[in-house]
């Protein structure tokens, strides 16, 4: 579960470095495929990924659910405050602390939304 996290927050600071990538992944949506997977099954990059989190279900480290799924709730959770969020649009000159909150609320928010049901602690 923690490397789901972790991998989170590197999306996080990944749309602080490169904010027009996200910016074209979401015209892609928008002009080219507006339903469906962004990418054609073929240029698929996200395999490998997808047996990582079967891999980690199967050893009860990761909630139930299909892999694609949960894979799609961490990339929007990692986008909260990417360019193409509809509520606030971080930037890397934003100060140090206030990316160090984000990346902290991030990390335990993805944690507890994979963690198997049987260990959350309520």
């Amino acid at each position: 579960m923690r490397p789901t996290s972790n991998w989170a927050v590197r999306l996080y600071d990944e749309y602080l470095r490169r904010p027009d990538l996200i910016r074209l992944a979401t015209w892609a949506r928008l002009e080219r495929r507006p339903a469906g997977h962004l990418v054609e099954e073929t240029d698929r990059m996200d395999h490998d990924k997808l047996r990582a989190i079967a891999e980690a279900q199967a050893a009860g480290l990761i909630r139930s659910g299909d892999p694609f799924d949960l894979m799609a709730v961490v990339i929007a959770m990692s986008m909260a405050w990417s360019p193409v969020s509809n509520v606030y649009s971080a930037t890397a000159d934003e100060s140090a602390e206030l990316h160090d909150r984000r990346r902290a609320l991030l990390h335990e928010s993805v944690t507890r939304a994979m963690t198997p049901e049987k260990k959350h602690s309520n």
